[in-house]
């Protein structure tokens, strides 16, 4: 799913490949291409249309620099909004029951082993 979400994304940016500047008609275009992505990929409408109407009024609102293509541009925005989207701040993680649970689910192949070893290491190593 992953996968085709960010090969989705990729040929979204590409659409700005070789454009000189930003332009309201290729910003619409790319986030229009973004919007059915992140619907494909079974993100909420309403997320998605609120992501897509951030980052296109980040990208309209923007000064773009010569040194920096608009493909460059916008995938910087992108970038800037997911991780603001996500939580720019970590959160410190709650284990005071005794047993401590926590629900990790994801896809096949998606790393939760990984992570579930990790995470233990790391309360393990908290606690002392």
């Amino acid at each position: 799913m992953f996968e085709n979400l960010s090969e989705r994304l990729e040929r979204s940016f590409k659409i700005l490949k070789g454009e000189g500047k930003i332009t309201e008609i290729n910003v619409a275009e790319t986030v229009k291409d973004i919007r059915k992505a992140l619907l494909d990929a079974d993100v909420s409408y309403k997320v998605a249309k609120d992501f897509c109407n951030r980052v296109k009024d980040k990208a309209l609102g923007s000064n773009v620099l010569t040194a920096v293509k608009p493909q460059q541009m916008m995938v910087k925005i992108m970038h800037d909004e997911l991780a603001d989207f996500m939580g720019s701040s970590a959160q410190e993680i709650n284990v005071k029951g005794n047993p401590a649970v926590v629900l990790v689910a994801g896809l096949n192949g998606s790393g939760k082993t990984t992570f579930s070893g990790k995470l233990a290491l790391y309360l393990k190593s908290k606690r002392g």
